[in-house]
């Protein structure tokens, strides 16, 4: 399944509860004994929810679309589970490959909110309540590893800045407020991330390339000499 995934969808639904789901983004440490991670499902609605849950690897084209893979790297506990109204509980995900990975593994976790069926003291509601799904990053992240993000290419078409980056370390990076900077002939000069709409806050997986088209009013001298810093 390929996708440019966004973190929450909502489906219109008559008769369902919403629910709220965290964190976003977590990674498990495979330097610890147990390699897990825990998230926080929260049922806020007035009535009972049911929500499943289920893990896919995941890959990342150049432009960014998402291939969601099945996969039994992480297992969920539970995996399926009903929240009365008001109250809360933990799932945990645990990481089950006994071998450890060069690299960081990239994953999501999705939760999925499923309908139940009408009881009477819901079935005369009016209007319209959401079906919600989150999608989760979740990352397998190996111990003493560092994302290492580097410029591959530059090239000026038309009005856009065409930048290919790589992400040539063990773990994920987000490109923030990044800042392009570039020297000919003695002459230097920069484009900060207002300059580069589209890139900051961008992620490179480990091992992977993204490819940017960024439309910037400024532009870069032919031949100058370009590298990309990004904020820690």
């Amino acid at each position: 399944m390929s996708w440019r995934s966004p973190l929450i969808f909502l489906i219109a639904l008559p008769l369902l509860a919403a629910f709220n789901f965290s964190p976003m983004s977590q990674s498990i440490d495979l330097g610890e004994q147990r390699r897990g991670a825990q998230f926080l499902i929260e049922n806020d609605g007035a009535s009972n929810i049911a929500v499943e849950l289920s893990v896919r690897e995941r890959r990342m084209g150049e432009d960014g679309t998402e291939t969601l893979n099945e996969t039994t790297d992480i297992t969920v506990f539970p995996p399926q589970i009903i929240i009365p109204p008001g109250d809360k509980r933990t799932v945990r995900v645990s990481y089950t490959l006994k071998d450890m990975p060069e690299k960081e593994k990239n994953y999501r976790l999705i939760a999925e909110q499923l309908p139940l069926k009408v009881d009477a003291k819901t079935k005369d509601q009016a209007g319209i309540k959401m079906l919600m799904k989150y999608v989760a990053a979740l990352y397998a992240t190996p111990p003493n590893t560092r994302p290492d993000i580097k410029l591959l290419s530059y090239k000026k078409t038309g009005d856009e800045l065409l930048l290919e980056l790589e992400n040539q370390g063990g773990r994920h990076r987000l490109v923030t407020n990044p800042v392009l900077r570039y020297e000919k002939e003695g002459i230097k000069g920069e484009l900060r991330s207002a300059d580069l709409p589209g890139l900051g806050g961008e992620n490179v997986l480990a091992g992977h390339r993204r490819l940017f088209r960024i439309k910037s009013l400024k532009t870069i001298p032919p031949g100058a000499k370009v590298d990309l810093r990004i904020d820690d």
